[in-house]
């Protein structure tokens, strides 16, 4: 059985996929996956802050990662990619809610791509989140590097 976590990311990531490839509502998507996952209270709330977060925060974490990752543009990436590498940032760079260790939230988003990306996606992400933790993270997290 999967950690309360990993499932709350996974249903994160299907959210905001489904959101950012189509119009539908963040609130209606938010709210079908919350009824149909059946967290627990804190699953919830880490799946709200999560989502809403990513979504919220989503022009700054895609600056970062076309820094990290020039020759992949936001726009043409993988959207399952995309989502990963948000969600990821949002834990490493904004939420302070929690302070999940960086080679988690890294292993966490490498499982996920493993799991939902193409067969590059693990090589992409892990390159990608790898960058962006040594060139803004460092202060933050050097003593768990």
């Amino acid at each position: 059985m999967a950690s309360l976590r990993h499932r709350v990311r996974i249903s994160a990531l299907q959210i905001l996929f489904e959101v950012d490839a189509t119009d539908h509502p963040l609130d209606v998507v938010h709210e079908r996956h919350r009824e149909e996952d059946e967290l627990t209270p804190d699953g919830e709330r880490f799946l709200h802050r999560l989502v809403f977060g990513v979504w919220e925060h989503r022009s700054y974490l895609d600056g970062i990662i076309e820094e990290a990752a020039p020759n992949w543009p936001v726009t043409q990436m993988p959207g399952v990619d995309k989502a990963i590498l948000r969600i990821a940032l949002f834990e490493l760079l904004i939420d302070e809610s929690e302070q999940t260790p960086v080679k988690a939230v890294i292993n966490e988003a490498v499982e996920l791509s493993k799991h939902f990306g193409s067969d590059n996606s693990s090589r992409f992400v892990n390159g990608v989140l790898g960058t962006i933790v040594n060139r803004y993270a460092q202060d933050r997290y050097n003593e768990e590097l």
